[in-house]
């Protein structure tokens, strides 16, 4: 039993190493985009042209396989915080391939968030529930979480770098926690009623339109800010609002019940936002990119030469308005 979880942590670790990896290769290109592209098609129509760039997607799906696979074999309770070591992954990659500037309090806060989102995940892990709702169920809480989808992309508006990349990351998030819960419906239809049958129902359609526009807004993301301010909010928001639909849309009951159990899910949500938020100001405090060299200093003590102009050079006195002492002399 103890060898066949090795072998499912080997997996899970697998699946965040692979993620990090595409973290590192996306963000490495989206940062390249020129500015004018963030939040439009012309963003995704730039990085199809960087080869690099789908060896970063390509990384990606062998990190959903891997994640399918571990998921396959063992529990999700298991298996999700194991995933959030993608987080350390990215930075150290970040570091290595020199796309970020990377500190020993970068290192610390971001263990304090790997740690508080893996209690998170473990104690508040909603169970139980119903597979599926339908329409006129999930209309309000798609209204809510999209109008909070805009509140971060006008807020990212207003906001320098780190800071733009990270209210973009959270709005990111926010549409993958809404795809997180509508898998489970579709995975629910798809054994119920086959790849043909499930094409008669709504939730196909949404989860891919929902992808889609996630994926944008975290391209942008990766544009605007490097790894630290993007991945912590996209780790923090996708969790909450998955578990939080969860609970309130498909009945789920929460895995902590008493006391102590929800006092450790309200400490450990403090401290997932207040270590994700330093990240996000280390991002911003980050001025310039790595491999710039600075710009040699000023020296006050000696003035800028200049030609002289024609208005100061020295004109020649004419000899009846020289001094007497003068006059009669030439010059040599």
């Amino acid at each position: 039993m103890v060898a066949h979880q090795f072998v499912i942590a080997a997996i899970a670790l697998g699946a965040a190493f692979c993620y990090a990896a595409s973290n590192v290769i996306e963000q490495r290109k989206a940062s390249t985009a020129p500015p004018e592209t963030s939040l439009r098609i012309a963003l995704l129509w730039y990085l199809a042209r960087q080869p690099i760039w789908w060896l970063g997607i390509g990384v990606d799906l062998g990190g959903f396989g891997l994640q399918v696979l571990a998921l396959g074999l063992g529990t999700l309770v298991f298996v999700q915080p194991l995933l959030v070591t993608s987080l350390l992954f990215s930075l150290l990659l970040g570091a290595a391939a020199r796309t970020l500037r990377l500190s020993w309090s970068d290192l610390g806060w971001a263990l304090v968030f790997m740690a508080s989102l893996s209690v998170f995940l473990v104690e508040a892990a909603p169970s139980g529930g119903v597979d599926q709702r339908d329409l006129r169920a999930w209309a309000l809480p798609m209204a809510i979480v999209a109008g909070l989808v805009l509140i971060c992309i006008a807020l990212s508006r207003r906001v320098p770098g780190g800071y733009r990349a990270a209210a973009l990351a959270a709005g990111a998030g926010m549409t993958f926690g809404v795809s997180s819960t509508l898998m489970k419906s579709f995975a629910h239809e798809l054994g119920a009623d086959g790849m043909t049958g499930m094409l008669g129902h709504w939730e196909p359609y949404a989860l891919g339109l929902i992808i889609a526009i996630g994926f944008l807004v975290l391209q942008s993301a990766f544009q605007a800010g490097d790894l630290r301010g993007a991945l912590p909010f996209l780790e923090v928001s996708e969790p909450v609002v998955a578990s939080v639909l969860g609970l309130t849309l498909m009945h789920e009951r929460l895995h902590a019940i008493d006391g102590a159990a929800k006092a450790v899910v309200a400490a450990s949500a403090v401290l997932m936002v207040l270590s994700a938020g330093v990240l996000a100001r280390s991002t911003a405090q980050a001025r310039e990119p790595v491999g710039t060299p600075p710009e040699p200093p000023a020296r006050p003590d000696r003035a800028p030469t200049r030609a002289p102009a024609p208005s100061d050079r020295p004109r020649p006195v004419p000899p009846d308005q020289r001094p007497s002492w003068t006059r009669g002399r030439t010059a040599t």
